[in-house]
């Protein structure tokens, strides 16, 4: 109603000044200097700037929809661009698990920075160029990665794990270090530092680690008690390497009061005494180890012990002749020392006595070997064929011998 008003109200006014406009149309004169440029009335003038303004308003509806097709181009290259970069993404990460590194570097990095996870991405062409044996672009890789958020962690344990196969442990020993103090006590951290400790002989370090971090291990108690049992033998091999007495005093202050009862780890020191020539310590710790408790598993070691002067040993095993129920095993001992010692005969005794109830071939052999210098042939050739009899039998076992 309102604007059928307005224009009624806009045709009246015109009805009545148009007349009046008409009579006195005016004019408008342009010009420069004593030229005229231009000149018309002002009804023309008027229409001329509605007309331009009409014209103003066409050309930027043009100019917009120019520019709005240009956006829309732009954005079709762009989402192209995406589409395919998340195609090579894929095609990558397929190439990477079939094995055809190569290619799979070549689509990862192309890919990596419009694909839908970035830093997944960045972390797979690393991979990739690590089984190509790049580790330069590698590392290249992984720090883009890194620059993503929330990535630290992620990046860093990859990193690790390709430092650790590459063998490049000081390198790997920095992430971790890093990682550790960002993210302590971390399962996998600990779990990287369980492959690098033993690839740097840092035994000792593993076994501080693993009994201060035992829950994230992951192990039983079985698989716990065997790699402490591993780490400890090693460690023992390394400070007796370096010294006898270096051990000897490790073993009484450092290693736990269980432990020094323990015949596993008693074995592994005498182990690795022996291994290093340290016959003197190892003869004192293992007679000190057979009078506490007379153990038959630590007999073999006695033979092993290298030294200048066996009597201690041997004075102490016919002392236990008298009193103790394993007295086929000491003979069979007794045997070995004597014989290093030169003596024949008392050996070719100790022998006897020990086949009666411990009877194995190669004992059997020695003796036999031992007769036939003594100029015994009849008694060697005896002792032959007890051996080769025994030896026949499917049941006839060899329970503890100590080898000449």
């Amino acid at each position: 109603m309102i604007r059928v008003l307005i224009i009624v109200l806009i045709l009246l006014a015109a009805l009545i000044f148009a007349p009046e406009i008409s009579a006195y149309k005016g004019y408008i004169l342009i010009s420069f200097d004593s030229y005229t440029t231009y000149e018309t009335t002002i009804i023309n003038a008027a229409l001329i700037a509605v007309i331009f303004y009409f014209l103003l308003l066409f050309v930027e509806w043009v100019l917009r929809k120019l520019l709005s097709m240009s956006s829309v181009t732009r954005g079709w290259f762009g989402q192209r661009k995406t589409r395919k970069a998340q195609r090579n993404s894929l095609l990558g990460m397929l190439a990477l698990l079939e094995g055809n590194t190569k290619q799979a570097q070549k689509l990862l990095s192309k890919s990596a920075s419009r694909s839908e996870a970035p830093a997944l991405t960045y972390i797979a062409a690393a991979r990739a160029s690590h089984k190509n044996g790049d580790f330069n672009q590698r590392d290249d890789y992984l720090q883009s990665a890194n620059h993503h958020p929330g990535c630290k962690l992620a990046v860093g344990l990859v990193w690790a794990e390709l430092q650790l196969d590459a063998q490049q442990y000081e390198n790997a020993s920095a992430t971790l270090n890093e990682l550790n103090q960002n993210f302590p006590k971390n399962k996998q951290v600990l779990q990287h530092y369980m492959t690098l400790y033993p690839a740097l002989n840092q035994w000792q370090e593993l076994i501080t680690l693993i009994n201060a971090q035992r829950k994230l291990t992951g192990l039983n108690d079985q698989q716990f008690a065997e790699l402490e049992l591993h780490a400890h033998q090693q460690l023992f091999k390394q400070l007796a390497q370096e010294s006898g007495q270096l051990l000897n005093d490790y073993w009484h202050k450092d290693v736990a009061r269980w432990m020094r009862k323990e015949l596993s780890y008693q074995e592994a020191m005498l182990a690795a005494l022996v291994e290093h020539d340290r016959g003197k310590v190892a003869q004192e710790f293992l007679l000190d180890k057979l009078h506490r408790q007379f153990s038959l598993p630590l007999l073999p070691y006695l033979q092993k012990i290298q030294v200048t002067d066996y009597y201690p040993i041997i004075m102490f095993l016919e002392k236990q002749l008298k009193k103790s129920a394993h007295v086929d095993y000491i003979h069979q001992a007794l045997a070995h020392l004597k014989l290093k010692e030169g003596q024949n005969e008392a050996a070719i005794e100790h022998l006897t006595e020990s086949l009666k109830t411990l009877p194995n071939i190669a004992d059997y052999k020695l003796l036999a070997s031992l007769l036939e210098q003594e100029g015994k042939q009849e008694q060697a050739n005896l002792c032959y064929r007890e051996g080769l009899t025994f030896a026949a039998k499917p049941t006839s076992t060899n329970l503890i011998h100590i080898d000449s």
